[in-house]
């Protein structure tokens, strides 16, 4: 697909770094994600935060943008995977009653699911923030490791470390915890 002169010419002063072209981006832009973001997300300062997160997505992934679509289709889909995003964040609590770490928490008995959640929730309490975080990524968000090496601007062996010491942590207190 041949995208519009108009496009184009937007796409090679944003890539050059326009400050203007930005401005003009947004102004372009922002109105019609914005509805889509509210109609599926329940408040309206959650879908311009998100809607704000596409607009910064988007500005780090335009070297790739290969221009097989139109500009606001690939937005829409970047928007719809921040969207997602907001969920899987949003339940994450939820999510961590039925996804714990199995290699723990199997081998130990359990009387029911809200124990459990219970459990998780006092060791990730007692977690440092950032273990926490990487866990919940990890095995919540289900993060890639290169994913997650990206977002903090890390090396994959350095998250792969941190994952190790970050589940041997969580094993000991659990553990600790089951006492």
């Amino acid at each position: 697909m041949i995208l519009p002169k108009k496009e184009r010419q937007l796409l090679a002063r944003l890539r050059a770094g326009s400050k203007q072209a930005v401005r003009e981006w947004f102004a372009l832009f922002f109105p019609y994600l914005l509805r889509l973001a509210i109609g599926k997300v329940p408040h309206r300062e959650d879908a311009e935060e998100i809607v704000q997160e596409t607009f910064i997505n988007c500005l780090k992934q335009l070297p790739l943008f290969q221009e097989r679509a139109r500009l606001r289709t690939w937005m829409v889909s970047i928007l719809n995977h921040e969207i997602a995003d907001y969920y899987r964040r949003r339940y994450a609590k939820r999510a961590l009653q039925v996804i714990p770490l199995a290699n723990v928490l199997v081998a130990q008995p359990v009387k029911n699911a809200s124990e459990t959640s219970l459990k998780v929730q006092q060791v990730l309490a007692r977690m440092s923030t950032k273990r926490q975080e990487l866990l919940l990524l990890k095995y919540v968000d289900k993060r890639k490791v290169v994913e997650i090496a990206r977002r903090w601007n890390t090396t994959i062996k350095a998250i792969e470390s941190e994952l190790f010491r970050a589940r041997r942590e969580f094993r000991l207190l659990y553990l600790q915890l089951a006492d």
